[in-house]
């Protein structure tokens, strides 16, 4: 039902489908976490490919971009055709399954597996044994999601307290489940870490100061300009007074 939603909301070629998670639930009849769910294992399956925050309209903001699914149309017509006479649409069919079999001109899109492999190899911070890489992350979406796994990695990447020379291949990554591993542990500087940290802390200081500073002097020109400018019927009673004092 999850599938037929998305396939609701695609394009004939099954791209460009952008349901947000409410919807889907509501036109469903189940929870936003069974449709997490469910989307998850129609990932894991291949029948959907999707791309976090990557939907919505150009004029959509980048924080309340939904997500965006693209269905394998490829694989539902392999796993979903009968056989039939008459809808084959110019594809053969097996004698045997009676599934229908692609015509060899036919363009094959890179498999799920490939593309979210090439999105982790992109995140992890260390670029060793690519190959090695690739064999570890498909064992390891038989038991995670491929968006854990990439989520996993960029949160790996991103820690303050992540040294390149410690950081591990990613096929030893993989392997070891890291993606659901804690922050790292707050480690000791080096002193020439430590140098570099204070001197970055005394230039955040002096650009602070001289923020402040330009701002003073901002506020201090207003309330000058302010002060300098007279109300015109205090100016004039002002103006009449002076004239009744000369004469």
């Amino acid at each position: 039902m999850i599938l037929l939603v998305i396939a609701d909301h695609a394009s004939d070629d099954g791209t460009e489908a952008w349901p947000s998670q409410a919807t889907i639930a509501t036109k469903a009849s189940v929870s936003i976490r069974t449709v997490q769910r469910c989307v998850n294992s129609l990932v894991r399956l291949g029948y959907v490919r999707m791309e976090k925050h990557a939907g919505g309209s150009a004029t959509c903001r980048e924080d309340r971009r939904p997500h965006r699914y693209t269905i394998n149309l490829y694989r539902l017509r392999g796993d979903s055709v009968t056989g039939r006479q008459g809808e084959t649409d110019g594809a053969t069919l097996t004698p045997v399954t009676g599934r229908q079999q692609r015509p060899k001109n036919h363009p094959v899109e890179p498999p799920i597996t490939t593309q979210s492999f090439d999105v982790f190899w992109k995140i992890y911070p260390r670029k060793v044994g690519k190959i090695v890489a690739k064999a570890a992350f498909e064992k390891a979406v038989k038991g995670a999601t491929p968006e854990d796994i990439i989520e996993g990695a960029r949160r790996f990447a991103s820690d303050p307290n992540r040294v390149d020379e410690f950081t591990p291949h990613p096929s030893t990554w993989l392997n070891q489940g890291r993606w659901g591993d804690e922050p790292l542990p707050v480690r000791t500087l080096t002193a020439e870490e430590k140098a570099a940290k204070a001197k970055a802390e005394a230039e955040a200081r002096r650009e602070l100061e001289r923020e402040q500073h330009e701002k003073w002097q901002r506020e201090l020109r207003e309330r000058e300009e302010k002060a300098g400018k007279l109300d015109p019927k205090i100016k004039a009673q002002l103006m009449s007074k002076l004239r009744g004092i000369n004469h």
